[in-house]
């Protein structure tokens, strides 16, 4: 015969219909007992009603109470999540802990059955951990504004730092503004989904800035505050999701506080209620059930018997829907998520089942989507992670190597396979190329290695040996370590050194061109008195010799003179087309006379280089700089001119014609090499040279329009190269200076200079040759010289007059008052360094200093 525990183990294992229905049977039987016992139990029943009365009414009272308390901690827990209200934090928790301990001292007090049926147990429990959750999630909530708050104060700084003038970031980054406009408005974010929006604008703001170029020209502090606010691992986006996150679990927990409340009142109202009731119904219950007697207890023990008959078919049914929910639930463990809920539509225990199993149906299929999204957006990053154009590195708190990108190693010339993770950052260092420097490293600290050894500035440049800088910028991370940032620099700083050149020659260009020109004035008067000495008859022949060689000197300083407004880019150049080997065969004759009989010369150029240029500045550059190969090649040597045409590779904005003039003598030292350009820099002893000839070349080049190149090796010779556009189809040649007329029928001519040697040099040279001469310093002298009746054939003015005035000025105010009156402008500077003002007079007659007086001659007729 079977144990009972067998039998036992036997029913549990049934289906649940017929354990059910096995219930069902026990109740009948159970009725059965009921009613035989009721017959006994109604005598007892009307000597127990008046002590039942007195029973219900305190519980109902304690129950009342008990409402209350719950009512009041439903309405002060919101007061929990208010983060703007810290003073009263303390009065409501200390409040809701009085009223919690009242609950618990009341619950107690409740009788078993009424416990179970208000249900105070399971809610203090409850409440106590929701309890305990708000408190912290209001703490959390706290601290997450006041970090939010401190972003809107960065991005009102920001907005401060910006400004409106012409050095504004904006100007130079125009999606600055949209993008502070968009990051101002994340803490005003009402919902996931708008800071979800607002979080792509800035994205994509932050990717068309990346695609412009306007990371780059902003300020890098700038820069940086923005990779704070949108990229740092708790940016702004991060923050205003954790107070949305927070206010959802607070609102969450509130509305079950309130749940709670308007349960426990609910079913109060209820209990009380019926315990009225069944004060006063269950006294006038027990007279009828008494004087009905022992007849009424067999109806109701037939009434029994149908319900259990009905309850049994309910049961089956019952059982087939739940049975149906199970085939579902099922199929959705194994990955089937087509099939539909059944039993959803009923208002019963079997609905709200259904509804739950609906409820989390949902839910893991939207766990399978974010799960999706979360892959996607892992792959996304990845992408980006490794295919950044800059170096990207991250250490951890020990100084070890956690993550980089490929860009990284490659950046810095280490082997790919030489880097692991927890690599430790002086191994990482010397890992690096010999050779490898640190240069311009900032004072301010990124981090430190825990063990304080090695010190981590916020930015410096790495020097390779290759020649490549590379820029790191580090930044700490909040839980230790940081991370750096490596960009190659080094055509940045190529850049900048050649504007920094460019620069010198511009102004030392502009202090070469002044002293050029008041260097004119200076010849107008040495050469006119040295003409007037050579008119002397009397003069003895060894002071002419003296006054041939002082003329002849001058003359070279006015040669001089026209070098140095090369160099300036202020001497106006004479274009004809020039065949280069024509040119080179015609000078071959005198280079060899010239770097003297030790040195080889050879001059290899390709037919049908044509440029157009200055024929003589060109010329007197290639000799200038076989002078200096001589110089270089003291013991002889091979001295090659070399010209072709080069299609690509060219410093030019397209083909190029090269010139080279290479020597194989002792060559330029590397650290003399980069100043050779540069005007009065000479390495000859005392006196021998000037330090013009190639910074005078170089500013003669860059006028037509050409480059010029140095390569050099000490020991095995230079080789500087002349780049030249090739001559265009439409060259503009120029025509000579024809700026004066061949005749001007003049005798009597009014002078006007401010410069007291070059007006009296002038007066005598123009008197030498028989005109009558006036002679003013400036032009309102000359204005009121002529207003007063003075006559005058033609006026001679210096354009520039200083404090006397302009003599543009006074040619247009002649030309308007006296268009009959011939005017000459004179100056110490070229017409085409006149013709950039706008009021200069288009195809005036020009007399460029220092003049001659056969150029007076010239002007005033012919005579002399």
């Amino acid at each position: 015969m079977p144990s009972p525990s067998r039998l036992l183990c036997s029913a549990w294992s049934q289906p649940i219909r017929t354990r059910l229905q096995a219930a069902f049977v026990v109740m009948f039987v159970l009725m059965l007992a009921v009613t035989l016992v009721g017959v006994s139990g109604m005598r007892t029943t009307l000597a127990t009603l008046t002590g039942f009365r007195e029973e219900v009414m305190p519980e109902l009272a304690r129950v009342l109470e008990l409402a209350e308390k719950v009512s009041q901690v439903a309405a002060i827990a919101p007061n929990l999540a208010d983060s703007y209200a810290p003073d009263t934090l303390p009065d409501d928790v200390e409040r809701l802990q009085v009223l919690m301990g009242d609950i618990q001292r009341l619950s107690l007090a409740l009788p078993p059955q009424a416990d179970r049926r208000l249900e105070v147990s399971s809610m203090l429990d409850g409440s106590e951990r929701d309890l305990e959750q708000l408190l912290l999630l209001s703490g959390d909530k706290r601290q997450q504004q006041q970090q939010l708050d401190a972003y809107r104060l960065r991005l009102d700084h920001l907005l401060d730092q910006l400004g409106t003038g012409q050095a504004s970031p904006v100007h130079r980054a125009p999606t600055l503004l949209p993008l502070w406009h968009t990051l101002q408005a994340v803490p005003l974010a009402r919902d996931r989904a708008a800071l979800g929006v607002l979080e792509a604008d800035a994205e994509a703001l932050l990717a068309a800035m990346q695609r412009r170029g306007e990371l780059r020209a902003l300020p890098p502090w700038l820069a940086a505050e923005l990779d704070v606010i949108c990229s740092a691992p708790q940016n702004l986006f991060e923050r205003r999701r954790q107070v949305l996150q927070t206010d959802g679990r607070m609102a969450t927990l509130l509305q079950l506080y309130r749940s709670n409340a308007e349960q426990l009142s609910r079913r109060t109202a209820a209990y009380v209620q019926e315990l009225r009731a069944l004060a006063d119904n269950r006294s006038r219950a027990v007279q009828v059930a008494i004087r009905s007697g022992i007849s009424g207890l067999t109806v109701l023990a037939a009434v029994g018997v149908l319900v259990a008959l009905l309850a049994a078919g309910y049961v089956r049914r019952v059982a087939q829907q739940m049975q149906s929910i199970s085939r579902v639930m099922s199929r959705l463990a194994a990955g089937d998520t087509a099939q539909a809920t059944p039993a959803t539509e009923r208002a019963d225990e079997i609905g709200e089942l259904a509804r739950a199993f609906q409820v989390f149906r949902d839910n893991l299929l939207e766990k399978q989507r974010l799960t999706q999204g979360l892959e996607a957006q892992r792959r996304l990053l990845q992408t980006v992670f490794a295919s950044m154009n800059d170096g990207l590195s991250v250490y951890d708190a020990d100084g070890a190597l956690m993550v980089w990108n490929p860009q990284f190693p490659a950046l810095l010339g280490i082997d790919p396979a030489h880097l692991r993770s927890g690599l430790p950052y002086p191994a990482l260092r010397t890992a690096m190329p010999a050779g490898t420097r640190w240069q311009a490293v900032a004072a301010d600290t990124a981090a430190h290695t825990a063990d304080g050894r090695e010190r981590i500035a916020s930015a410096a440049e790495l020097h390779l040996p290759d020649g490549r800088v590379l820029e790191f910028r580090s930044r700490a991370m909040p839980e230790g370590g940081w991370v750096a940032v490596c960009r190659d620099v080094s055509a940045r700083r190529a850049a900048e050194a050649q504007l920094q050149q460019m620069q010198k020659m511009e102004v030392l260009g502009q202090l070469t061109g002044g002293v050029a020109h008041d260097f004119n004035n200076f010849l107008v008067a040495i050469l006119g008195n040295l003409e007037l000495l050579e008119q002397r008859p009397d003069l003895p022949e060894d002071a002419r010799r003296r006054l041939e060689r002082a003329h002849g000197a001058a003359n070279k300083a006015a040669a001089l003179t026209r070098r140095l407004l090369a160099f300036a880019r202020r001497q106006p150049l004479t274009p004809e087309i020039v065949d280069l080997d024509d040119m080179l065969q015609e000078m071959l004759d005198l280079i060899e006379y010239s770097v003297g009989d030790g040195i080889a010369v050879t001059v290899d150029a390709e037919p049908g280089l044509v440029v157009c240029v200055d024929r003589g500045q060109l010329e007197n550059a290639v000799l200038n700089l076989a002078l200096n190969a001589a110089q270089a090649m003291p013991d002889g040597g091979r001295l090659d001119i070399v010209a072709r045409r080069e299609e690509s590779a060219t410093p030019l904005s397209g083909p190029a014609l090269r010139l080279e003039v290479r020597d194989n003598g002792r060559g330029i030292p590397p650290e003399v090499l980069p100043r050779v350009l540069e005007p009065f820099f000479t390495t000859k002893e005392q006196g021998k040279g000037s330090g013009l000839g190639l910074s005078i070349v170089y500013g003669f080049l860059r006028q037509s329009g050409g480059d010029v190149g140095i390569d050099s090796t000490p020991g095995h010779g230079t080789t500087i190269s002349l780049w030249l556009p090739p001559a265009a189809p439409h060259c503009a040649l120029a025509h000579g200076p024809a700026v004066l007329p061949a005749t001007l029928p003049a005798r009597r001519v009014l002078l006007v200079d401010d410069d007291a040697d070059v007006r009296d040099t002038a007066l005598a040279l123009l008197q030498q040759l028989g005109a009558t001469v006036h002679a003013v310093a400036g032009e309102a002298a000359a204005l009121a010289w002529l207003a007063a009746g003075g006559e005058a054939e033609l006026v001679l003015s210096d354009v520039m007059l200083g404090d006397g005035g302009d003599g543009v000025r006074l040619y247009r105010r002649l030309q308007q008052e006296r268009p009959g009156l011939a005017v000459v402008l004179t100056s110490g500077l070229p017409p085409e360094y006149h013709a950039r003002r706008s009021d200069w007079p288009a195809g005036a007659p020009f007399l460029a200093k220092p003049y001659t007086l056969p150029e007076l001659a010239r002007l005033l007729g012919g005579n002399g």
